[in-house]
């Protein structure tokens, strides 16, 4: 999820009732709960270093377990005063692992995952459910915590006098109202899944499905199937919204679906699945498919994710290109961000 969603959820668990734990409760939560999304600062040194290291360094066990010692410490060291008891590690700490953990949970809930157990074994995990920028979770957290919190500070402005500050219970209710959400949006998930494979494609049976969540709506899903021959990608309604009729909601439709062909089996796509970047871009991708380009001298394989939509101006869409001579030997090899959104 972007940052600004991890900041605002670590600041409702301040309000809800960590604040007690520590004085310094707001910033050691805003800290631990968003410096884990600094290993996507990689995509600023290119796509090869985005690919390897985005959720992975700081989103991984150990990673996250470094930067909570990390974080804690520093805490601990920058936080003393003269007039003031030094802060106890034990409490920091426990703040820094409830927030670094809530981190890579919610990004765990996403379509694109984490990887847990890098730098040891390489493999994304993921459940789909939310997309990268949600704007329920966030009008859920600015409603339940920031308003609360505006209406605290102008009544001890009228009353001139300063409150006890105990737990929110706006931010409570917001953090149970998005834990319910994201349980909703698992059920939705697992409907488009089901309704994605009870049917066929132009003729085609699903071997596998996939629902991803590129609306803001949690009521309309990408769906992607993998046939023997084509990849298909097509709008799946679910809930109320697959129970409605034109002119509300067009009820789900298999054969509106986009066909994209496989290509056929050849020299050129055997050797370029076997070089280095193209092998740890299958690792990562879920719906794979090549395009196949000759060129003077040779050929160029291109490999993106149909998990993505073409159009998606997401980091995350890469695309790995594969040079080859003709001897199908590899000539470079690199990855590409997806071309920038046209004005409109």
């Amino acid at each position: 999820m972007d940052p600004f969603t991890h900041a605002l959820t670590s600041y409702a668990l301040e309000r809800a009732g960590l604040r007690r734990v520590s004085r310094f409760a707001l910033p050691i939560l805003l800290v631990a709960g968003v410096a884990a999304d600094l290993d996507l600062l990689s995509q600023f040194v290119g796509a090869n270093a985005y690919f390897r290291y985005h959720y992975a360094v700081l989103h991984s066990l150990l990673g996250s377990a470094i930067l909570v010692v990390v974080v804690a410490g520093a805490f601990c060291i920058f936080g003393r005063g003269a007039k003031r008891p030094p802060l106890r590690f034990s409490r920091v700490i426990i703040l820094c692992l409830i927030a670094a953990a809530l981190h890579v949970l919610l990004d765990y809930f996403g379509a694109e995952g984490v990887q847990l157990l890098w730098p040891f074994h390489i493999h994304w995990f993921s459940l789909d459910w939310l997309p990268e920028l949600d704007p329920w979770i966030i009008a859920l957290l600015l409603i339940g915590s920031l308003v609360p919190a505006l209406f605290h500070l102008i009544t001890e402005e009228i009353s001139s006098r300063k409150h006890k500050r105990g737990a929110s219970t706006g931010a409570i209710v917001a953090l149970a109202l998005m834990a319910a959400y994201i349980a909703g949006r698992a059920v939705l998930h697992h409907s488009a899944i089901q309704t994605l494979l009870e049917h066929d494609y132009h003729g085609a049976a699903p071997l596998v499905a996939g629902a991803f969540p590129d609306s803001d709506s949690p009521l309309v899903w990408h769906g992607v199937i993998d046939t023997t021959n084509t990849i298909e990608v097509v709008d799946v309604p679910v809930g109320i919204a697959g129970s409605f009729n034109p002119p509300f909601n067009p009820p789900f439709n298999p054969m509106s679906s986009l066909t994209h062909f496989k290509p056929p089996s050849s020299p050129e796509l055997d050797a370029a699945r076997r070089a280095p970047l193209a092998a740890e871009f299958l690792r990562y991708a879920r719906f794979p498919l090549a395009n196949l380009q000759t060129i003077s001298g040779g050929s160029i394989v291109a490999l993106r994710d149909w998990r993505f939509a073409e159009d998606s101006p997401s980091s995350a869409n890469l695309t790995v290109v594969i040079q080859l001579d003709n001897a199908q030997h590899l000539q470079d090899e690199h990855l590409e961000f997806p071309p920038p959104s046209p004005p409109k």
